[in-house]
């Protein structure tokens, strides 16, 4: 059954996308109903969607999924496309159609973080897997503040869509402007990366919201995080959710601890086997590998390795980072997001960003920018940030180097950029 589908037999009686213009559920399937009669042509061709705006984004995604042959969703960098892909509305042929549905392969790209983004099939009944209809959920107003090009923010769209809620775009701006259209529009349930949340709280007003759910991903979830949205929305569900586009949906915790419970190591859960290797990395094995291509990083018992590193600790498994973002100090590896949780459980720290400088004698040195609250006497801050971190870390983990900036630049997917040629903001 394809997105159109669903929505069609779900019946709700309700607005899906709340922007300048109310639109109904009513109207989003008249007008996807609609497109497809006006694009006869695309039936069975591959075609790219770039984002304009989330209503005519998602229309289409409901026009074209089951109606042709590939989706491509085009984010806002530049990613080659197969020449056989047609992008619509602009290159869209003439021709007619025979109304019969087809599987749809939906292609997304990998975020690029450290590298150069790819793309990765998927297809409607993978991705919308961990999607929960309930009455609940129904009362839910989601913040979109993700690309709906991307993983994380189809992740939300999809749930919103499917679960009959209603949904605002709030995936561009900085994060006064997103809280303004959080609370314009009353929002009750934000998904956003570890570093947009410190964002929000910076801006001391995300109290005011009645948030009902809160989600976490992209990043490493710490602890005094999590502590501090927990304190802010008590009543409030918090999730953290670990997922990534290569492996699809993965699984979500609810316990309002950082990392996941040991315990998962030896059984199924939500339908999702996870093991660690003798180099730490997590590998998980899916119900099904969303994208055949990736056999090649598949082990012999159908593991895909994460690339993330994780290590136990008492009876939780507690993420370090990306095993491709580890510094080399002197022969140390040291892992750039451990050394960011120190300095974010530093009070007057809000941001944090831990990264490698080459250096003619050890190789590389760890810088950190930070940001911090306003009024901090630069000077007193380094030396008290020096002994913080005495107490934390060794030595070769310790930054060279601490640069009070104005802001961190986060990538499309919310996430703080590690690519070495991004330079932050000083003060």
């Amino acid at each position: 059954m394809n997105l159109l589908q669903r929505l069609q037999q779900a019946h709700y009686n309700s607005t899906a996308i709340s922007a300048g213009a109310d639109i109904s559920y009513a109207q989003l399937i008249t007008q996807a109903v609609q497109l497809r009669q006006q694009y006869p042509a695309l039936q069975h061709q591959a075609i790219a969607l770039s984002y304009t705006d989330l209503s005519t984004f998602t229309c289409a995604l409901l026009a074209f999924d089951g109606w042709c042959r590939a989706l491509y969703l085009l984010p806002d960098n530049t990613l080659q496309l197969p020449e056989h892909v047609i992008r619509w509305p602009e290159n869209t042929p003439a021709g007619t159609a025979t109304p019969t549905a087809e599987p749809t392969h939906w292609y997304l790209a990998t975020s690029g973080t450290t590298g150069t983004p790819k793309w990765i099939a998927h297809s409607f009944t993978s991705l919308s897997r961990a999607a929960k209809a309930s009455v609940q959920n129904a009362t839910l107003h989601w913040a979109l503040c993700y690309q709906p090009s991307r993983f994380a923010g189809l992740q939300v769209l999809l749930q919103s869509l499917l679960s009959g809620a209603v949904i605002t775009d709030c995936s561009s701006g900085d994060s006064q402007q997103r809280y303004s259209l959080m609370q314009q529009h009353s929002v009750n349930a934000v998904s956003a990366t570890p570093s947009l949340w410190r964002q929000l709280l910076m801006t001391a007003q995300l109290s005011a919201l009645p948030l009902q759910q809160i989600t976490l991903g992209g990043e490493i979830a710490d602890q005094p995080l999590l502590d501090t949205l927990a304190a802010l929305f008590p009543a409030a569900r918090l999730l953290h959710i670990y997922a990534s586009t290569e492996a699809g949906v993965g699984f979500a915790v609810a316990d309002k601890r950082a990392g996941f419970p040991a315990s998962w190591l030896n059984q199924c859960h939500s339908n999702l086997l996870l093991k660690i290797d003798a180099k730490q990395h997590l590998w998980l094995k899916p119900p099904q590998l969303p994208d055949t291509r990736l056999a090649s990083a598949v082990d012999s018992d159908g593991y895909l390795d994460s690339g993330d590193l994780v290590t136990i600790v008492q009876d939780r498994v507690v993420f370090l980072g990306r095993a491709s973002g580890v510094i080399n100090v002197g022969g140390n590896k040291v892992h750039p997001e451990q050394v960011e949780q120190v300095l974010l459980q530093y009070p007057a720290v809000r941001q944090a960003k831990a990264y490698a400088k080459a250096s003619s004698v050890l190789g590389q040195l760890v810088i950190a920018d930070i940001v911090v609250d306003t009024g901090i006497d630069s000077k007193a801050l380094q030396a008290q940030l020096v002994r913080h971190c005495q107490q934390q870390l060794e030595r070769y983990q310790m930054p060279a180097r601490f640069n009070i900036v104005s802001s961190l630049v986060t990538n499309a997917t919310g996430k703080l950029s590690r690519k070495a040629d991004v330079k932050e903001p000083h003060e």
